[in-house]
């Protein structure tokens, strides 16, 4: 039971994450999306815009075709391969755009969502995400990505934090859709920044929108309390 409410929560945060990016003229117009997912049956980069279109001739789809297919709990968690593997389709498109003479305009923010702990292709716990926390601060530092780490109800908050410093977040009860919203707000950071910008000064931005959010939210309801 646990990992079905779990996995409704993971579900729930794609759907309303959809709707924030689709929110967005600005992103609906430029935007593109990939999804990788991870579970029981490995890593598998799966149409996002829910057709199931096999082959798929580009992993990505414009932000406005973004439809993620339901995901179904499975008691494994091949997170480490699952982020490889997004870093892969990550290069892959600004490879194809570069022979195709055209320049990645924004560095590409690579979102992971969890409900659980690394594990192994067994399902057995595993500590290799170790080996993968400096890859991702050098993508970073380097200016060729940012990295979020989300994790809804029965995921490893310390590994994410691991994994993200300043991008990890906890998208469990109330704070759902402040979170959420940030995540637009990390794309329009993004937008209006120059590449050279520090990736820690645009996290800490982001974490600054987040705690505004919340606490704009916390007066509302006091302001809405009897």
């Amino acid at each position: 039971m646990a990992h079905q409410d779990a996995i409704g929560d993971l579900n729930r945060a794609l759907r309303q994450w959809r709707e924030e990016l689709q929110a967005d003229s600005n992103l609906r117009r430029i935007g593109e999306l990939a999804l990788v997912t991870f579970g029981a049956g490995g890593v598998t980069v799966v149409d996002p815009s829910g057709h199931g279109r096999e082959p798929l001739a580009s992993p990505f789809v414009p932000v406005n075709e973004f439809n993620p297919p339901p995901l179904r709990a499975s008691g494994y968690s091949p997170m480490v391969a699952a982020v490889q593997r997004a870093l892969q389709v990550v290069e892959q498109r600004r490879e194809a755009l570069r022979q195709s003479g055209i320049q990645m305009a924004y560095r590409p923010i690579v979102y992971l969502l969890t409900d659980g702990a690394p594990t192994d292709e067994a399902g057995k716990r595993s500590d290799r995400w170790r080996d993968l926390e400096p890859l991702l601060r050098k993508e970073e530092d380097d200016h060729r990505l940012l990295f979020y780490a989300f994790g809804v109800r029965g995921a490893d908050m310390n590994v994410l934090r691991e994994l993200a410093p300043k991008g990890a977040f906890d998208v469990q009860g109330d704070n759902f859709t402040t979170v959420l919203a940030a995540v637009r707000r990390s794309i329009q950071r993004i937008m209006t920044v120059g590449r050279s910008t520090d990736p820690g000064t645009v996290h800490d931005q982001v974490r600054s929108d987040i705690d505004e959010m919340q606490q704009m939210r916390e007066w509302l309801s006091i302001q809405k309390a009897p």
